[in-house]
């Protein structure tokens, strides 16, 4: 009958440990832990997770979390969120300044997509013979960016480093053993009778041993359960029998029913981890859109100094045939050409040393590249020559100012990471409400004894369950009767998620604004763009009409030949100036596409790049190896060739200059 009682006590003990566990997992599902702002949800393909994102990345990998129940408190903090989002979209929606409408890029004519310079055709050509031509465009170098970068890298490692934190609060409800051993002698004396029966000496030799299980479970209950040992062999007469060994099992539980208790505040501490995840995906994204941008100003200065070097090449070649002509006149007119001559040789010394210059602008920008990219086939300090094949962009904006603002407040990295600042921020709030309420816990523990003579374990291990069971129940209060500590923290809490929401406002307009003077930039390249293309067809006009006039009637009453021939060197100069300042203007505007995807937090996903994630160390198990996260292209991209075309237009180029000589000298 004995017996039974244990059965149904023990039976019952592992029913109430069950259902605990059972509220534990029930209602969890897998998923991604940053919610909508970073797309949807997917199941996890193979070891390359991907889930398909309608936000700041084309496809992000997440790692396999849980998703508990929100409480009321976190709701509340969503319908802020929500309110926020509400409030910002009609202030983009009120977005009217006049200089940010696309109307406005009408008053000058557009650049032509044919139009044809110096540099168009020969920037994506070798200058230099020997050494190996790196040919690529864009989309290759941000490729090669993406792979081979240190920075890149660094930032990688972040959202990886972020994700440990929910094992590490998964594990503070894991199954932890326990143990301990101890064995003594005593050898005393004994002053009175009622130690051992008799006066003299207590010699004793006790061993014990515990050993168990215990568990946290998401109620925040402390559940126990430990069996504990001993030998005795005593000389006291008072112990029977002896030598004798005994045991005990224990089964006790602790539950907290104010302070401590309750699955919302023990789950307080993984989601927040949770959040603190998705905090290093979003600085990830944004560090790697930086990055990006850096890429592809280095890229765009290489093509920058390159067409430069042309157009100051093709200046020399220019004015030093003009220069021979000048030379060449010196026997019709010596006293007039001479001081003219003397100019124009001036002129032509300045222009080759500001193509020596030109030169060593092209490596430099060549190096600042390399460093960006850290190609191992194109180091720092190595030889060739890097070849930008991409077409700059002469058409204009096709998106408004309203859907690039509304575009970064829901896209951009730094929203969604100040949105999951205020969520925690609403946790540890409640959490601190609830450290708050008194002290209250519930105990339960029962526990079965045996004895049995000798120094057989086993024994006394089946007399437990062959007697009655031992429980009790009790409860334990406390309380602060001023509660200044816990009302203090309760205030900075308060005052804490105040400042957070304050705070999210405050990045959203930091956020409006950067998409604003970005695009308010884009439009403002092009429309300078626009105005730098009149003045080089005015200056080329210039430059035309001067030459046809000297080969037309070279005999212009009060001016020699070679005066006419320094007005056509002074035209060509300001030329020259008209040139280089459309090519700034192209280059700033190329620039600024990208820097405006950038403002709006959809740079990866316009160029179509994802992230994967991938194991390390296949041969360990799961959860001791190591990932790694490797962006890069959804598609494989062909290797970009030169077109035929641009090849004949080099070539043309390349003609061109050889015949400058013999042209003027005839």
């Amino acid at each position: 009958m004995n017996f039974n009682k244990v059965s149904r006590l023990l039976e019952f003990c592992i029913v109430l440990a069950v259902a605990m566990l059972g509220g534990v997992a029930s209602g969890q599902e897998k998923t991604r832990p940053f919610g909508k702002l970073f797309g949807k949800q997917a199941s996890p393909v193979t070891e390359e997770k991907r889930v398909v994102s309608a936000g700041a990345v084309a496809a992000y990998p997440v790692a396999e979390t849980r998703e508990y129940r929100k409480t009321r408190e976190e709701a509340q903090v969503e319908a802020t969120i929500s309110q926020i989002y509400s409030e910002y979209e009609s202030k983009v929606a009120n977005m009217s300044g006049a200089d940010l409408q696309l109307d406005t890029l009408g008053a000058l004519s557009p650049v032509r997509p044919d139009f044809e310079a110096a540099w168009s055709a020969g920037v994506r050509q070798p200058f230099w013979s020997g050494g190996e031509k790196v040919k690529q465009d864009l989309v290759q170098v941000y490729g090669n960016a993406l792979t081979h970068s240190n920075t890149v890298k660094v930032f990688s490692d972040l959202p990886l480093i972020r994700e440990t934190g929910i094992r590490e609060a998964e594990g503070e409800f894991d199954w932890r053993a326990f143990g301990e051993v101890e064995y003594g002698h005593v050898d005393e004396p004994t002053p009175s009778r009622l130690t051992t029966g008799f006066t003299g000496r207590l010699l004793e030799d006790l061993g014990q041993a515990d050993y168990g299980l215990r568990k946290k479970l998401g109620s925040g209950a402390e559940v126990s359960l430990s069996n504990r040992l001993n030998l005795l062999d005593t000389n006291s007469s008072f112990v029977f029998p002896n030598p004798q060994s005994g045991s005990e099992l224990v089964f006790s539980i602790v539950q907290p029913l104010l302070r401590g208790g309750g699955y919302a505040y023990n789950r307080a501490r993984l989601k927040v981890a949770q959040l603190d995840a998705g905090m290093g995906t979003a600085e990830y994204l944004r560090s790697l859109q930086n990055h990006l941008i850096e890429v592809n100003k280095a890229y765009w200065e290489v093509y920058l100094a390159r067409a430069a070097f042309l157009q100051k090449q093709v200046l020399v070649a220019e004015t030093k045939g003009f220069v021979e002509q000048l030379e060449e006149r010196q026997g019709v007119d010596a006293e007039a050409t001479r001081s003219e001559l003397l100019r124009s040789r001036s002129s032509l010394t300045q222009r080759q040393a500001a193509l020596i210059r030109s030169e060593m602008a092209i490596r430099n920008a060549e190096e600042r590249l390399r460093a960006l990219v850290n190609d191992p086939g194109f180091a720092i300090g190595g030889g060739g020559e890097f070849i930008p094949l991409t077409r700059p962009i002469l058409t204009r904006p096709a998106s408004d100012v309203k859907e690039t603002a509304l575009a970064a407040l829901f896209h951009r990295a730094e929203v969604a990471e100040g949105f999951y600042q205020l969520q925690a921020a609403g946790i540890r709030r409640d959490v601190e409400r609830k450290d708050a309420q008194p002290k209250l816990n519930l105990s339960f523990e029962s526990r079965v004894a045996g004895l049995d003579e000798g120094r057989e374990i086993g024994g006394a291990f089946n007399d437990q369950f062959a007697h009655g069971t031992g429980w009790n129940v009790g409860v334990g209060y406390e309380q602060s009767l001023e509660r200044n500590l816990e009302l203090a923290r309760i205030k900075r809490r308060e005052y804490e998620y105040r400042q957070q929401v304050s705070q999210l406002r405050g990045t959203i307009d930091q956020v409006l604004l950067d998409a604003v003077t970005t695009y308010r930039e884009l439009m403002t390249a092009y429309r300078e763009m626009q105005g730098r293309y009149q003045s080089v067809l005015a200056s080329r006009e210039e430059v035309k009409g001067l030459k046809e006039r000297l080969d037309v009637d070279s005999n212009v009453e009060g001016q020699t030949v070679g005066y006419q021939l320094q007005l056509i060197l002074d035209a060509l100069d300001r030329n020259q100036q008209a040139e280089e300042q459309f090519l700034v203007s192209m280059v700033l505007y190329n620039s600024a596409f990208a820097n405006v995807e950038r403002a709006k937090g959809t740079l990866l996903e316009y160029y179509d790049i994802e992230v994967n994630r991938q194991r390390e160390n296949a041969w360990k198990r799961h959860r001791q190896a190591l990932e790694s996260l490797n962006a890069g292209f959804a598609g494989v991209r062909p290797a970009v060739k030169a077109e035929a075309a641009d090849r004949e237009a080099w070539d043309r180029h390349r003609a061109a200059l050889e015949k400058i000589k013999s042209e003027r000298g005839q």
